[in-house]
Parts: structure tokens; C-alpha cells; sequence
């Protein structure tokens, strides 16, 4: 068995706070030519802007190729982009440095569906006193999983190709799930993938052994938004939550010429957003997605039966949001 702190002591991120970082070159230097109300409204939700990519960045903990040439593989990666206030972002996202789930599906460095996955797992005692659970999560593109505060696991492959991984912990009730969800990129700080500058699309589905189940009584809030061609089509509620739904999906400078006019927009992350005492209460409901939005791959579809009821999460926007915090609280099994 595995024992692990609480949050604010168990997350060591990467890129962050690491001087690899500083080998990575800074994006273009523009001003944000934005309406002053709609940077006085960011900023007074605690937003943060940012422009064009960044040209490098550092590993997210993940693997560098696949054992097998058919798969289609993207390296994860990790970039640092500056907002116009001069404060430095992970792009997407640091990750946990923590231990990596065990495979349900790889093709990467697996061989498909694994048939042993339950013997391979290791229990992670959040709380001694508590009851073992068993985690089966299949993200769009990265996940990691908290407990009652406490880090669980994490995704092995934070990018392509799609996999699901299982995890075990042993908590008590009323038991606080919480899903750290990452929709990857490959134009680092500017929320788009492969060589055609692709605005990809998030998503999770996790089943627990105790029933719990993802659907609609999750909350969900994004952190990291991009791309945008401007910040005015981002609304807030009266508590600052985001609402991103009114973005186009394919902003005009989603392409090779305009992608240095791509702006972004940070919001930090709550250290104690996984903690039973955190209150979600102005956090958006979860927005469930249908299999046609969601698009599973064979991670999902040749297990389809292990997930059973669970729903495809995501925040509102489920192509610009990129960065999506979800918290459960359950009672009892």
C-alpha cells in the first residue's frame, strides 16, 4: 500500500517552478489589443492574458515515442507563456510528478487491453480508515485523480495516442473526487494540436467501484482557455465563474500566419480546489457531452461495458477550454 499526503503537500509540478523552464523561448512580444473593459472585467475575475505560442518546452512526464510505429503518437509537452502583467504560466499545464496509474488500454507501450490490470494495482491509503476503491478513467487527453485532497494518480500518456487507466485508494465518506482534466496541445501556449493548427476537444469518463459514476451532478470550472482572437467573448457569472460557450470554436487566428495574434487566458488553480472543505458552490455544473461530441476511441469502446453508466464531462466549451478542474462529493457508496 501506498500512502500519500494532502494536496498542498503531494503536488510537485513540473515546469512551473523548474529552471528547465527557463531554456524555454518566450513567445512573441505583443501588446493585447483589447477593449479596456473587457481587460478590466479579466482582471477583476482574476484572469490573466496571454499571446502567441511558445517555440519550446520540457516533457510533461510522459512517453517520448510508442513501441509500435501504427499508433498515432504526439510527445507531451510543457511550455512556458508570459501574460502582458509580466506573470509566467504552464502551458497547458504542469503535471504531477507523482506515480502513474496502471494500464487498462495502451497501445503505446502496451498491447492493447490489459486482462491483469487488477492484480497490477497498488492501493493508495488516503484514509486508514476508509474502504477500498477502484478508479477506471479514460481522459481527453490527461488526467489525475485527487481523493479527499490527496493525489491518487495520474495519467500515463498526457497526450496521444488515447488510453484509460485504472487506479485504487482507500478513503472514507463523505468522499471529495476530484478530476484534474488536460486537453493537450502542440502550438504550446495557444490551445492547438498537430501541423494544421487543430482546436482539439476535452473530455472524461470514469466509473468507481462504489458506483460512482461521471454525469451531470459534477462541478466543473476551466482554468486555461484558448485560443481567442479577443477576450470580450468570455462572460462571467456574479461569483466569476467562466463561461467561454459564446467563443467561436475556430477563431481566425488558428492558422500558421495569424497564430502569433492567439490569445489565451490563465486563471490560477485553487491549491485546496481537491479538499473536502473547498467550496464549489459558484462552480458551473459539469456539462455532459454525447458520444457523437465525445468521439471515443477504442480506449474507451472495447471497454465500453467496464464504464457503464458513466457520462462524457467537460466544462461549457468543450473545444477552447483546455484546463478543467471537476469535484464530486459523495456521501456514501
Amino acid at each position: 500500500m501506498k500512502t500519500f499526503g494532502t494536496l498542498a503537500t503531494a503536488v510537485i509540478f513540473t515546469c512551473a517552478f523548474s529552471t528547465g523552464c527557463d531554456k524555454v523561448m518566450a513567445q512573441a512580444s505583443f501588446p493585447i489589443n483589447e477593449d479596456p473593459s473587457s481587460r478590466q472585467a479579466l482582471s477583476a475575475m482574476g484572469g490573466h492574458a496571454s499571446i502567441g505560442p511558445t517555440t519550446a518546452g520540457v516533457n510533461a512526464g510522459s512517453p517520448t515515442r510508442c513501441a509500435s510505429s501504427s499508433t498515432q503518437f504526439a510527445e507531451a509537452r510543457i511550455g512556458t507563456v508570459t501574460d502582458e502583467d509580466g506573470g509566467r504560466w504552464s502551458a497547458p499545464a504542469a503535471t504531477h510528478q507523482g506515480d502513474t496509474g496502471v494500464d487498462l488500454f495502451n497501445d503505446c507501450t502496451g498491447k492493447g487491453i490489459n486482462p491483469d490490470y487488477v492484480a497490477q494495482l497498488e492501493t493508495v491509503v488516503v484514509n486508514p480508515d476508509g474502504v477500498e476503491v477502484t478508479a477506471l478513467i479514460h481522459a481527453d487527453n490527461y488526467f489525475e485523480l485527487y481523493v479527499n485532497g490527496a493525489f491518487v494518480c495520474r495519467d500515463p500518456i498526457a497526450f496521444t495516442p488515447f488510453n484509460s487507466t485504472a487506479c485504487r485508494f482507500k478513503a472514507t465518506y463523505p468522499m471529495t473526487i476530484g478530476l484534474r482534466a488536460v486537453d493537450w496541445e502542440e502550438h504550446l501556449g495557444v490551445g492547438m494540436e498537430y501541423a494544421r493548427y487543430n482546436v482539439g476537444d476535452g473530455g472524461v469518463v470514469a466509473s468507481f467501484s462504489d458506483g460512482t459514476r461521471t454525469d451531470e451532478s459534477w462541478k466543473a470550472e476551466a482554468f486555461y482557455l484558448a485560443p481567442l482572437d479577443s477576450t470580450a467573448c468570455l462572460k462571467f457569472g456574479p461569483a466569476g465563474e467562466r463561461d467561454s460557450s459564446a467563443c467561436p470554436i475556430k477563431p481566425a487566428c488558428a492558422n500558421s500566419r495569424n497564430v502569433n495574434a492567439c490569445k489565451a487566458v490563465h486563471f490560477a488553480e485553487p491549491e485546496d480546489w481537491a479538499t473536502p472543505g473547498f467550496n464549489d458552490r459558484n462552480w458551473p455544473s459539469a456539462t455532459v457531452y454525447t458520444r457523437k461530441q465525445f468521439g471515443p476511441k477504442a480506449a474507451y469502446t472495447e471497454l465500453e461495458d467496464e464504464f457503464g453508466a458513466a457520462k462524457f464531462l467537460w466544462s461549457r466549451n468543450i473545444k477552447i477550454d483546455n484546463v478543467v478542474l471537476l469535484r464530486k462529493t459523495v456521501a456514501a457508496p
